[in-house]
């Protein structure tokens, strides 16, 4: 898995049918599923950034203890 092979934290994966829609971030511990179910116009990207920048948030305070 790429998780361990690369040491990353988190990966983010999408296909291409329904990129616009849903995407899937793994990380160690679970698989979380984000769906675009807002307003036309707002894309799934906005809903991912809030995600990365809360775990990565909650990772660095982590880091300070």
């Amino acid at each position: 898995m790429a998780l361990k092979k690369y040491k990353m934290h988190m990966i983010v994966a999408n296909e291409l049918l329904t990129r616009k829609d849903k995407i899937v971030v793994v990380t160690s511990d679970e698989k979380i599923s984000i769906r675009n179910k807002t307003q036309i116009g707002d894309v799934v990207e906005n809903l991912l950034i809030r995600l990365i920048v809360k775990r990565h948030s909650a990772y660095v305070e982590k880091l300070d203890l």
